[in-house]
């Protein structure tokens, strides 16, 4: 398997489990707090996820092989962190986890982080290979929880 199958192999487990979680029943005597605490992820999340869509430009692919015509970004929010798609979605995800009231949901959930965990790492290989200042950016940005200061 070539590495851009693997990609859209990667890609494909990444979206059946995003589908899971989000079509996952809700349980019926979820409290008040984990609505709330769900929403306000979910709302992190799609900031995030966004910012890091919008921040890619050109350079966007669902494939975590990188585009032959993408530029290394690491400005706006990648200059905070190096994975703001991952981290949105795994905010987002979480945020449905807590507000469903599905305990055993998590386990989906920790499924996908390990996928994006694996997947990350394997697209960093790639950076580094492709982009020279890449080894250098990641000595400098977190990966998924951002630094929040200069």
């Amino acid at each position: 398997m070539d590495d851009f199958q693997k990609g859209r192999t990667l890609v494909f487990l990444q979206f059946a489990l995003l589908l899971v979680i989000a079509i996952f029943p809700d349980s019926a005597n979820v409290p008040s707090w984990a609505t709330s605490v769900g929403m306000v992820l979910i709302g992190l999340g799609v900031i995030v996820t966004f910012m890091g869509f919008r921040g890619l430009g050109k350079s966007l692919t669902a494939n975590p092989v990188p585009s032959k015509e993408g530029t290394l970004v690491t400005t706006g929010i990648y200059s905070r962190m190096r994975h703001p798609i991952y981290a949105g979605l795994l905010a987002i995800t979480l945020g449905l986890v807590v507000s469903s009231g599905v305990l055993t949901q998590i386990v989906i959930w920790a499924a996908l982080a390990l996928l994006l965990t694996y997947k990350s790492r394997w697209e960093e290989v790639m950076l580094t290979a492709k982009y020279k200042g890449y080894a250098e950016y990641k000595t400098r940005v977190p990966a998924i929880f951002p630094r929040l200061t200069k």
